[in-house]
């Protein structure tokens, strides 16, 4: 038996032993909850993403209702999740499905990736989970998963690794008469059992054909480059209420942070008032903001903003370290 064949067939046999139940994980696949799933767990884990899978499906059972919902209504229902653009281009994909798909998801890879925010790791997921193409998913759990069993040290984020990984991914798939339960397996293999740090060889049904495992050199792969440095910033935001109401903007397109809802930012704080609470760390992927909140009156504040009640603005789309200032601290 071949070493794919091998590797294959012990990823489909311990997802059937172990894969979780997860809402999205039905005996026939629902397209639209598949690939919504997919977007929020981008950047996410698991048990955080599946409350909002919960409450974004509730909202929007439909492509249909999704292409047409409000965009601060999907924003505010995304508060915390990060990474906002996942849902604008959600929105945008389903517009795109109504309109160039007749509201539904197409069947091939290869259309799934004409769709705004649907890159080859999701359009493999979907086309193999829904559709049965068969197509390897490749993410951090299936490079790291793939890394350590063939024993690849090409980084893993160069040009020349994504495709070699693409490349192996493809040809693990090949076999398997389900390519949805194989790319499920090998990302839940990876997740639970071939995990970063402590990974659990000595119990992995892969351990004696593994080559990270064999040769000592599971700590050591997957290999990544390194990014550059991370910065740091500062942003001080002026909090002005009336009677039971604060001020809030809506940032514009300039940002991560674009339609998203804050506080009017301040140029400096030397000149300001009260600081309500101490300076609060927020961490981007690339960057360290440090965030300090000021009570100030309307005429130290510029820009156009407008007054919501507490509850209105829970309701809004807002960075996360915004909203627990605006449930905690007001």
């Amino acid at each position: 038996m071949s070493r794919f064949n091998i590797f294959r067939i012990s990823i489909e046999e311990y997802y059937r032993a172990h894969k979780r139940d997860l809402p999205w994980r039905k005996e026939v696949p629902v397209p639209y909850e598949v690939w919504l799933s997919e977007i929020i767990l981008q950047q996410t884990r698991v048990a955080q993403g599946t409350p909002y899978f919960h409450k974004i499906l509730q909202a929007f059972p439909s492509i249909e209702s999704l292409a047409h919902a409000d965009e601060d209504k999907l924003l505010g229902l995304w508060t915390g999740l990060g990474y906002y653009n996942r849902a604008r281009n959600l929105q945008k994909g389903a517009k795109q499905i109504r309109t160039d798909f007749n509201g539904q998801l197409p069947e091939q890879y290869d259309e799934l990736l004409k769709i705004k925010g649907i890159g080859p790791y999701t359009a493999a997921a979907i086309a193999s989970i829904c559709f049965k193409e068969k197509i390897g998913v490749v993410d951090g759990n299936v490079y790291r998963v793939l890394s350590r069993y063939f024993g690849i040290s090409t980084p893993t984020n160069s040009t020349s690794g994504q495709r070699e990984f693409q490349t192996l991914a493809n040809e693990c798939i090949q076999g398997t008469e389900h390519p949805g339960m194989y790319n499920q397996g090998i990302m839940e293999f990876g997740a639970l059992q071939c995990t970063p740090k402590n990974p659990n060889c000595v119990y992995c049904p892969l351990s004696n054909s593994c080559h990270a495992y064999n040769s000592g050199a599971v700590t050591e792969l997957p290999v990544k480059l390194k990014k550059g440095k991370r910065t740091k910033e500062t942003l001080h935001f002026g909090v002005v209420q009336t009677g039971n109401k604060v001020a809030l903007r809506k940032r514009g397109t300039e940002s991560i942070w674009a339609g998203l809802y804050e506080f009017p930012q301040l140029e400096g704080a030397s000149q300001y008032g009260q600081l309500l609470a101490e300076p609060m760390l927020h961490k981007l992927s690339h960057k360290d903001l440090y965030c300090s909140f000021w009570a100030v009156t309307e005429a130290e504040i510029s820009g156009d903003y407008n007054f919501y009640t507490k509850v209105e603005a829970q309701e809004l789309g807002m960075p996360i370290i915004i909203a627990d200032f605006v449930t905690n601290k007001l």
